[in-house]
């Protein structure tokens, strides 16, 4: 399957483009906001795959055991499993990466953040080690790239050397950082910060805690931002779950994965994407800054399940990301 990811001012002009490129067989995969007020746009096209043969018709039974045993590997757990494996039942195709990923496709909501320049400001919580801060720096970056105003809001006051941490990125990203320590203090802030795209980067929080919840909901009312739940790979599915659950209670909007290159099983993945009810916006798959963070769609984790998918090979087809930009474009050293 060739996947690839076309920018134009409008619809019907992406459109075009994509039945320029791909040809009339070519099957939309997502949609979203581009750079500069235009649009983003990813299609596939069924292509002979090296890795996994997808052009031979399997019978249904076959196919359908292999993806129950991809989830397996991965460690999803059954219920969560028998739900894919049901729905990738009903849709009755003969192809294995297609079938499970439009299986995904009805089953989770797939949301990459948009155009910084068009974007809320976002608010950044999770468990601790989640990566929330280098995170935070990743989209900070992209958004310099884009050529967006940016400004960083560490809430952080309780981990030692946390807006220390925070403003060696900003003085590397050029990129201004501040500090609030009250909610209070932090809706002052944005007040001030009209026509900017806001990273709000807060303390890490046991959710399991009823007084680290209940500082964090305190945040998360006393201002107008996008909640962006950011947690771990390689958790164990059903404490990924549990845990994911609670970070419910706060109604994050998207969902963003770290450390996906040191994690073999997505079973955690799976479970807290479904517990959270947030919309699987990225990943992070290696620790550069810049270029560190890749979009994601049905597709790319259908391969990743399947175990077809290298995230550290730049050239991979399902790289449904923006084009690569030079490091110096924003001063990263």
């Amino acid at each position: 399957m060739r996947l690839k990811t076309l920018q134009a001012p409008t619809m019907a002009e992406a459109m075009k483009m994509v039945r320029d490129e791909l040809g009339p067989d070519a099957i939309i995969v997502s949609t979203s906001e581009g750079g500069r007020g235009g649009v983003r746009i990813t299609a596939a096209v069924e292509t002979p795959d090296p890795d996994l043969d997808l052009r031979d018709a399997e019978p249904d039974g076959a196919l359908i055991d292999r993806i129950a045993g991809a989830l397996d590997n991965h460690r999803v757990p059954r219920p969560l499993a028998d739900k894919i494996v049901g729905i990738a039942c009903d849709r009755g195709a003969s192809d294995l990466l297609q079938t499970l990923a439009g299986a995904l496709d009805l089953m989770f909501d797939f949301k990459p953040l948009a155009h910084a320049a068009t974007r809320q400001p976002v608010l950044i919580y999770g468990p601790p080690g989640a990566g929330k801060t280098s995170a935070m720096a990743k989209l900070a970056a992209r958004a310099v790239v884009e050529h967006a105003r940016v400004t960083m809001i560490s809430t952080d006051t309780v981990r030692a050397g946390a807006l220390q941490q925070l403003e060696i990125y900003g003085k590397r990203l050029n990129v201004p950082v501040k500090a609030a320590q009250e909610p209070e203090e932090l809706a002052q802030l944005l007040a001030g910060l009209a026509g900017q795209f806001v990273l709000i980067d807060t303390t890490s929080v046991n959710p399991y805690i009823a007084q680290d919840m209940v500082r964090l909901r305190r945040i998360v009312d006393a201002v107008p931002a996008e909640g962006l739940l950011v947690m771990s790979a390689g958790r164990e599915p059903l404490e990924a779950r549990d845990m994911a659950a609670e970070f419910r209670k706060l109604s994050p909007a998207r969902l963003l994965v770290t450390g996906l290159d040191m994690s073999r099983r997505l079973g955690g993945i799976l479970s807290a994407l479904e517990a959270s009810g947030a919309a699987f916006a990225e990943i992070s798959a290696m620790p550069d800054i810049v270029d560190g963070l890749r979009p994601v769609n049905p597709v790319m984790l259908a391969r990743l399940l399947l175990e077809i998918t290298n995230l550290r090979e730049p050239s991979m087809e399902d790289d449904a990301a923006r084009p690569r930009q030079p490091r110096q474009a924003t001063g990263w050293k």
